[in-house]
């Protein structure tokens, strides 16, 4: 669990602070991982509230958390002594999420354990690409490695995904294949996806590994793959 304990200061803003105490405005945290596409908003009515706990495998890599002040409802005629003398006395009709004060925004990374760097998740997802009966194909540009599909390819995955003991087909004809790909390529690649979360993880396990090649290292970061797949797909044979 990541925790992230936000401390709101209003200065000159009495204005703000009677809406926050009667419940007309609240304070506002909002949380954006890149790296995993998490986005979520937590609303306090202190400046000062409980830790806001995220599951760590929500979030990877940079995170970006932006802080407001924003409105609970309409609010009409609004206006405040701390306003700039230029406003010469205007008020101003709110809407519901307006937002009334901006402290700015503030960055973490949410480093992962060599254990959780493991996890195939942590890497890569599958996606469709919206075409038909084309063969699968990398995309390397975002913050994990996408596995792109074609419209039938993603459905059937979709439905051997929810059996367990297609786990296993799922990880040796999709995820190994192109894992052992990636790995090829950044030992031929000019840089430019360095920076991204996906490559320094894999860089970091690469380096640390026992084994070379790409498709001994895959293996082993998918803790053989093909073992999995014979094991669960004759997970009833064996028990007669």
């Amino acid at each position: 669990t990541i925790s992230i304990t936000p401390i709101f200061v209003l200065e000159d803003a009495a204005a703000i602070d009677s809406l926050i105490e009667s419940n007309d405005a609240s304070y506002v945290a909002h949380v954006y991982c890149r790296g995993t596409m998490f986005r979520e908003i937590y609303r306090s009515k202190k400046n000062l509230a409980g830790a806001i706990e995220i599951p760590a495998s929500k979030l990877f890599g940079e995170v970006e958390v932006d802080f407001f002040v924003c409105t609970e409802k309409e609010i009409s005629q609004f206006a405040s002594k701390s306003f700039n003398e230029d406003y010469g006395g205007t008020k101003f009709n709110l809407e519901k999420t307006d937002i009334l004060a901006y402290a700015g925004k503030g960055k973490f990374f949410a480093n992962k354990s060599a254990l959780e760097l493991r996890s195939i998740s942590a890497l890569m997802v599958v996606d469709c690409n919206n075409t038909s009966r084309e063969p699968m194909r990398i995309d390397y540009d975002g913050e994990k490695i996408t596995i792109l599909l074609c419209k039938e390819d993603y459905f059937n995955y979709k439905l051997l995904k929810q059996r367990k003991e297609y786990f296993g087909v799922i990880l040796s004809s999709l995820v190994l294949p192109a894992l052992m790909e990636v790995i090829h390529t950044m030992k031929d690649d000019s840089g430019d996806y360095q920076k991204k979360a996906w490559h320094v993880a894999l860089s970091k396990i690469i380096k640390e590994s026992k084994v070379s090649g790409p498709m001994a290292i895959a293996q082993n970061i998918l803790e053989n793959p093909l073992y999995k797949c014979f094991t669960l797909l004759t997970a009833d044979e064996n028990a007669e």
